[in-house]
């Protein structure tokens, strides 16, 4: 059974044990983990299966996007995660794109560099690429926590949870893209 199917036949709050809401901490989290785990671990009498569904719940509850996105099919708030973003979403990936285009030509010419001293005139060109992805990386955490603030108002139904379950995906999928050019250019 994938995770997928899973996730839409259960409420992952209630295999936590969890009230079915939006703000929930990273360490809150693993603490209902840690405390559903005692006893649906199979060491603690559970079983393989169960321990599974647990596991499950915690990944998704713990990221902030998935856990938008499960808590709006849930309630039954219809919507898709494919559609339009604000404008100022849009915005990042011109400045991402380049960026990431930057750090893949200058890691095909490491690869292709034939001496330890061409690899080592490339090294101050590598080294300000990363701190350009890191600055894009500081830059998405913040739009991503300014996001998280506003679960309140999804909660309430002031504001549509799908646009920024949508903006959520697109930090998410940019982060991932940045940290695999950031591990590869060392």
């Amino acid at each position: 059974m994938g995770k997928a199917l899973l996730l839409k036949e259960m409420d992952a709050f209630a295999e936590l044990g969890l009230e079915r809401r939006l703000e929930w901490s990273g360490e809150a989290l693993r603490a209902a983990f840690r405390e559903a785990g005692k006893t649906r671990h199979p060491d603690g009498g559970g079983t393989v299966e169960g321990f599974e569904r647990l596991q499950q719940a915690l990944a998704c509850l713990i990221d902030p996007g998935a856990r938008l996105r499960h808590w709006l099919e849930l309630e039954g708030r219809e919507g898709e995660l494919r559609g339009a973003v604000g404008p100022g979403v849009m915005d990042f990936f011109s400045s991402i794109g380049p960026v990431l285009q930057e750090a893949d030509g200058l890691l095909k010419e490491r690869e292709g560099a034939q001496s330890q001293l061409a690899r080592a005139l490339l090294e101050p060109r590598i080294q300000e690429c990363r701190e350009k992805l890191e600055g894009i990386q500081e830059q998405l955490d913040v739009a991503r926590e300014e996001r998280e603030s506003r679960f309140p108002e999804v909660e309430r139904g002031e504001l549509d949870g799908w646009t920024v379950a949508r903006e959520l995906a697109f930090f998410g999928k940019w982060s991932a893209q940045i940290r695999a050019k950031f591990a590869a250019m060392w």
